[in-house]
């Protein structure tokens, strides 16, 4: 995987945790931005924090952002320059209540929240594999 950055919109410190713990024993080591709100990953993608380079993918959990998670990922797939952000939603697998609305989205996939650390390294490893597939 080339030189990218990732924007993890979380407010769980063990699941950002676990997602840098991940990447740091990876030999992908992307630049991972933690928003604990959109609020906060909005600025990161668009205003007074704006993140430069933006990054390639986004991480979130719009089941805990509510509807404000859904509001983010329409607003960047409305937007010109950010629409072809890989969006990957972590969600609890009991709670999917928003997923109707973010596949609509055009989500790249889901990651669950219950994982092991097995399952979290299978599933960034997909994210890997997908990110050198599409990488040009």
């Amino acid at each position: 995987m080339g030189n990218f950055s990732i924007l993890l919109v979380e407010d769980r410190v063990t699941i950002i945790e676990n997602i840098k713990g991940f990447f740091s024993e990876n030999e992908t080591r992307p630049t991972l931005y933690s928003a604990t709100n959109t609020i906060d990953a909005w600025s990161m993608l668009e205003g007074f924090s704006k993140l430069n380079p933006i990054p390639k993918i986004l991480l979130i959990d719009v089941n805990r952002t509510k509807e404000e998670g859904i509001l983010l990922l329409n607003t960047i797939r409305n937007h010109p320059d950010l629409k072809s952000i890989l969006v990957f939603v972590i969600t609890d697998a009991a709670q999917e209540t928003n997923k109707a609305a973010v596949l609509k989205l055009n989500i790249a996939g889901y990651i669950p929240t219950s994982f092991q650390s097995q399952e979290l390294y299978y599933c960034f490893s997909v994210l890997n594999d997908y990110w050198n597939m599409i990488e040009f």
